[in-house]
């Protein structure tokens, strides 16, 4: 059987995988942008529910500042001292970054539909982290 944390690492890979950047001519180079996003946030929301899932709760949904707003106090201020931002900067991101896996899978369905990149791929290392501390 698949754990959840199994699934999160196979997302995380996944995401990694998608941000290689692979030449297509001299001039170009191919980056899987749409499912590096919705691989990387899925990962994220997958690994937030194993934390919590370690804490012998279980979490439902895809918006992540939801699911991080439901997580201990001490595993959020894990995952604020992984990620290396104050705390109000960190829940803007958060609140911006909420429900990418839902928006990038319809993405053609929205206009100025956006990513915080380097916000993501950080959150989703330090929940990463986080999990496989504990």
């Amino acid at each position: 059987m698949i754990t959840i944390n199994d699934a999160a690492k196979a997302y995380f890979l996944a995401a990694e995988r998608c941000e290689e950047q692979r030449p297509i001519s001299h001039e170009q180079v191919e980056f899987l942008l749409v499912p590096a996003v919705t691989n990387r946030a899925f990962a994220t929301e997958l690994y937030i529910k194993a934390i919590s899932k370690k804490d012998k709760k279980e979490l439902r949904g895809h918006d992540l500042k939801k699911l991080y707003d439901m997580l201990d106090d001490n595993r959020k201020n894990e995952i604020i001292q992984e990620i290396g931002m104050n705390d109000k900067i960190f829940k803007e991101a958060l609140e911006e970054n909420a429900n990418l896996f839902v928006d990038w899978r319809y993405l053609f369905e929205k206009e100025n539909i956006q990513v915080t990149w380097q916000f993501l791929k950080k959150l989703s290392r330090s929940v990463k982290k986080v999990f496989e501390g504990m």
